[in-house]
């Protein structure tokens, strides 16, 4: 016996039943109406396009538009039957390293207007203490010149 090349697709009669029963309505009226189905194994194929089925995760119904991307595509694909619950991540190298990285881009930003003030308030502050040094300065060169004209003058009068 030879081997079958190609399995023809699996899909529930009960579902083709109702899609060519929604494809006859729906050349008459068009609304679309929502599939109710348990098939998670049946097969994508082209009278399921441009319908709604509500597929069951085993909890609930989750409603999927199919689209011609799906063709050949299990239903129970798009339905997962699992929550991933994500744990937070208190102290991991690599979120600290993520926010580092957003911090810098951050301060980065701000950090240009920062610099703005702050070399005003460098200036500002330099040029007050260059004009109190200057003023020191003159003080002090004038009381030594004074000091020392006076001690000359001293001088020479005697």
């Amino acid at each position: 016996m030879t081997r079958v090349q190609k399995l023809n697709p699996f899909v529930a009669i009960h579902l083709v039943r109702k899609l060519e029963k929604l494809n006859r309505k729906t050349k008459t009226e068009k609304e679309k109406e929502i599939i109710l189905t348990w098939s998670r194994a049946s097969t994508i194929i082209p009278i399921m396009v441009g319908h709604t089925l509500a597929i069951h995760n085993g909890k609930e119904h989750i409603p999927i538009y199919i689209t011609m991307r799906m063709l050949g595509y299990k239903l129970g694909e798009f339905a997962p039957t699992r929550n991933y619950q994500e744990y937070e991540k208190t102290d991991d190298k690599s979120s600290r390293k993520k926010d580092d990285k957003s911090r810098r881009k951050k301060d980065d930003k701000s950090r240009g207007k920062q610099d703005e003030k702050f070399r005003g308030k460098q200036e500002k502050f330099r040029g007050k203490q260059d004009d109190k040094f200057r003023g020191k300065q003159e003080k002090f060169r004038g009381k030594k010149d004074d000091k020392s004209r006076g001690k000359k003058d001293d001088k020479s009068r005697r």
